[in-house]
């Protein structure tokens, strides 16, 4: 006879309650991305000339690099209204002739593609302002497997207007880092996942900095809990366990701060408890996302 869906969750509920601590299973390893984001909306001045530091501890060589600029009131990036230039670098004292990628060729879009980053410096974004313009700048880190649109989602009007004469902005603007996973990950329930998490603190953030580790369910009726080590193994009941949340929530958050710099290479696991009864696989299944970000402390 069937067992009720019901009856299987008050069971798995129930056994919630003897403690994760007796849960026993391999985690499932998921794989990271790392983003690197402006905070706020930028405003240059007509023809000003900024550079944006993603900074990446030569963690990504080998892997693709995105980089896209959203434009305030100009989604179709038309010139006539203001659009910004922008190339990659390794090295912010390289000119443009020995870009790595530009979003000018043969005409200015939101995209700027490096198929390999083979460098261990950091990567910079060289930007110039066309006319008025206010932007978002993400650039983001891709495992050479993953495959990606790098094209334009619309038409193009107008002609490009290159010609520029930028005026130099000296500061360099430090993008903040997200490492983040790029979808719903689904976890049956009492299960764990590992994430392999890493940071590149820069010189904004220097040796004081607060992480922010954080699950949520994406389905409405899963909770998790998470554990974060500096040393593997990493388990529920290890004494590598340095910071725990073990509530289980819907939204599930630890917070990780330093003097020292220490934590750089963390690794996180997370546990399931709830989520759908899936007939599929006749058990609850939970959907989740995670990300964590660093933040410099006062």
């Amino acid at each position: 006879m069937a067992v009720k869906p019901s009856i299987l969750l008050m069971c798995c509920l129930l056994a919630g309650y003897v403690g994760a601590s007796k849960i026993k299973t391999e985690p499932i390893q998921v794989e990271v991305g790392t983003s690197y984001v402006t905070r706020d909306v930028q405003k240059p001045e007509p023809k000003e000339k900024q550079t944006f530091v993603a900074s990446t501890c030569k963690q990504f060589i080998g892997d693709a690099v995105n980089v896209t600029v959203l434009l305030k009131y100009n989604p179709e990036w038309l010139p006539s209204v203001g659009v910004l230039y922008f190339y990659v670098v390794d090295d912010p004292t390289k000119p443009e002739s020995q870009a790595l990628c530009t979003n000018y060729h043969p005409k200015p879009s939101p995209v700027c593609h490096v198929a390999n980053w083979k460098s261990s410096n950091d990567l910079y974004v060289i930007t110039t302002a066309g006319d008025v313009v206010s932007f978002t700048l993400n650039v983001k880190f891709i495992t050479a497997e993953t495959k990606i649109n790098v094209g334009m989602p619309f038409s193009y009007h107008g002609k490009s207007n290159r010609n520029v004469t930028s005026v130099k902005n000296n500061d360099y603007y430090y993008l903040s880092e997200i490492v983040h996973i790029s979808h719903n990950v689904r976890l049956q329930y009492g299960k764990e996942v590992l994430l392999n998490v890493s940071f590149c603190p820069n010189a904004e953030t220097s040796k004081r900095y607060t992480i922010l580790s954080e699950v949520f369910g994406t389905d409405g009726i899963s909770a998790y809990s998470q554990y974060i080590c500096t040393k593997l193994p990493c388990e529920v009941d290890s004494p590598n366990v340095i910071k725990s949340n073990p509530n289980h929530l819907l939204s599930n958050a630890i917070f990780l701060s330093t003097t020292t710099g220490e934590y750089q290479h963390l690794y996180v696991v997370i546990v399931n408890w709830g989520g759908n009864f899936d007939p599929t696989v006749g058990y609850y299944v939970g959907e989740f996302q995670y990300a964590a970000t660093i933040t410099r402390n006062p």
